[in-house]
């Protein structure tokens, strides 16, 4: 299925056209990362950075929890500019050259981020290029066994997905590109919708029900440098 405007940043749009409009956006309300704590095991002495920090709600919430250094890119100025925690290291910056300098953060996030990039391996050659020796990054990708998958790929052959390319990943896909990119495997589990807006969510975590392992919204990685 070849999808046209595969590069187009649809992020841009998202933040101009919510702004605009008051409308909602990510970290508008605030954010809880105690689930990101918790995975990553951040503490005072970590060095932390969000790939798709939005506003900075969930660094926000880490630095009153911890007080680890927290840093954070955004592919657009407008969450940015947002962002009224001045605590946060934030910066607009690509996710395949963020620009910092090698191994300088200890823990890393990114939630829904990295697919939006069809030049997977770049990505994740750049995160381990930032990523301490001793670090770990704790990733989410949409999963390819879903039927969120279908219907994304079908909206995006029309033009009506908002929100720029997006890819979906099976587990040894994902493994694939770990292994060329300098990572280990350290945990891999499947999540179902948090939310069911639509009757394929609900259809997506019945399958997610049945089995755990492969069926599901989203898929969860926890990695580390080789």
């Amino acid at each position: 299925m070849k999808i046209k405007n595969e590069l187009k940043n649809g992020w841009k749009d998202y933040w101009r056209d919510r702004v605009e409009k008051n409308e909602y956006y990510y970290g508008k309300y605030g954010g809880n990362a105690d689930k990101i704590i918790k995975i990553l095991g951040i503490q005072e002495k970590d060095r932390v950075l969000d790939i798709g920090c939005a506003i900075g709600a969930h660094l926000t919430d880490i630095k009153n929890k911890t007080e680890a250094e927290c840093h954070g890119i955004d592919i657009s100025p407008i969450p940015i500019k947002l962002c009224k925690d001045k605590r946060l290291k934030l910066k607009v910056a690509d996710m395949e050259n963020m620009g910092y300098e090698k191994e300088k953060f200890t823990k890393v996030f990114a939630l829904g981020t990295c697919e939006h990039s069809p030049r997977s391996f770049n990505v994740f050659k750049e995160l381990n290029r930032v990523m301490n020796k001793k670090g770990k990054a704790y990733i989410t990708i949409p999963n390819k066994y879903s039927f969120f998958h279908i219907t994304k790929n079908i909206k995006m052959l029309l033009g009506t997905w908002d929100l720029g390319y997006e890819k979906s990943f099976t587990k040894s896909e994902i493994k694939k590109i770990l292994e060329k990119t300098g990572f280990e495997l350290e945990k891999y589990w499947v999540e179902p919708h948090i939310q069911i807006a639509n009757p394929f969510n609900l259809f997506d975590n019945i399958l997610n029900k049945l089995n755990k392992k492969h069926f599901g919204f989203f898929i969860h990685i926890l990695i580390k440098k080789r």
